[in-house]
């Protein structure tokens, strides 16, 4: 008789299980194996603490922070920093065009100066009929 109720209240603890749905991803901490689990995904919510979650996935049952459910309580809500005055950034000037070192970029390097070198050298009409 002790053995029906046994099973009976381990069934029961079995079917209270919820499932929640996770709304950031969290690293899922059993006895000897870390899981990662990705936002969206379902898991069974065994016990709830003020910091961790119990919770079971694929057989595997660990903690996870509550944080990374959406319904987490209002003081573990991270606080808003206020806006700060965006502050230009300072432009760095652009370095120096360094030399080609391989063969491939030596011949890139000389196509881009013949082709600069045709084009000073193209006449264009337009040019010369608009003054410029």
């Amino acid at each position: 008789m002790k053995r029906l109720m046994i099973l009976f209240l381990l069934g029961a603890l079995l079917a209270s299980a919820e499932d929640i749905t996770l709304t950031k991803a969290a690293m899922l901490k059993a006895d000897r194996n870390v899981v990662s689990l990705k936002a969206g995904t379902v898991v069974e919510l065994i016990s709830r603490d003020v910091t961790t979650l119990t919770i079971r996935y694929k057989k595997l049952t660990g903690t996870i922070p509550a944080s990374s459910v959406g319904d987490a309580p209002a003081a573990e809500a991270p606080k808003k920093e206020e806006p700060k005055t965006a502050a230009k950034p300072e432009e760095k000037p652009d370095a120096p065009a360094r030399k080609a070192t391989t063969m491939y970029g030596k011949a890139v390097e000389k196509a881009r100066e013949n082709a600069g070198q045709h084009e000073k050298k193209v006449v264009k009409p337009a040019d010369e009929i608009l003054g410029k």
